[in-house]
């Protein structure tokens, strides 16, 4: 587990406190929080663009030819001479 060193206003730090008190943690568990919420919301951005990408193939809104439609194009290589 990592440790880090953060630097915040007075005010900011003891808003903190009284949440974590409420919360019933420590204040290092209340903005590790803070940390796996974002870990969360950056893999929801991936799942939502990938999401994305699916709906506009499926719905047929992406312009962009698929890898069997590129590769029915294809010439085929020349056979390899021996030595």
């Amino acid at each position: 587990m990592g440790q880090v060193t953060i630097y915040v206003e007075d005010g900011a730090l003891d808003a903190a406190k009284r949440a974590a008190e409420r919360a019933k943690v420590s204040v290092s568990q209340w903005f590790a929080k803070f940390a796996i919420e974002e870990k969360h919301k950056q893999a929801q951005g991936w799942d939502a663009f990938f999401a994305e990408i699916d709906h506009l193939r499926d719905t047929g809104g992406d312009d962009f030819p698929s890898i069997e439609e590129i590769r029915a194009q294809e010439v085929p290589d020349s056979p390899r001479e021996s030595w």
